[in-house]
């Protein structure tokens, strides 16, 4: 039941209408994610207290306006805090989440920033939900960030 839920939402949040008034990207679903080989989890300390903190006027510039400065969203862009997040990123990659965002925000113009700031941004939504800063920045390395799971909490339990 949770699994047939799960899709029927994750299809309603990205058939929802991007902010601005531009249409959304046309994204198919892509069936089940591959599990990343969770070598790591999010709760390792992944990204830097720095790389957070130049996150948020990064957010604040390109995200802000359809997912809200409180990072909750809104009718047309989905939450990227608690368990809405996690609704849809739970148990996939980092490496995932750095791609979609990359490669489909802003909206208007997607894959326009530099690769430094997509990275910042995740770091600012990762220590937004209470996810711990460590002592290395997070690098754009897809072989890396493909083995860090997204989990709700240590040990996935």
């Amino acid at each position: 039941m949770r699994t047939r839920l799960r899709r029927v939402t994750l299809s309603l949040l990205l058939s929802a209408t991007a902010c601005g008034g531009a249409s959304a990207p046309e994204v198919t679903s892509p069936g089940p994610a591959a599990a990343p080989d969770a070598s790591f989890s999010v709760w390792d300390g992944v990204y830097a207290a720095a790389q957070a903190g130049r996150g948020v006027a990064q957010y604040a510039e390109a995200c802000s306006s359809c997912h809200a400065e409180d990072l909750r969203g809104n009718s047309n862009a989905p939450s990227l805090v608690g368990v809405s997040f996690l609704f849809v990123w739970e148990g996939r990659s980092l490496e995932e989440l750095f791609t979609t965002i990359r490669t489909r925000m802003p909206t208007n113009a997607p894959n326009s920033l530099p690769v430094s700031s997509y990275l910042d941004i995740v770091a600012y939504i990762l220590e937004r939900n209470g996810y711990p800063a460590g002592s290395s920045e997070m690098e754009a390395d897809p072989a890396v960030l493909s083995r860090i799971a997204i989990i709700a909490r240590e040990g996935g339990a």
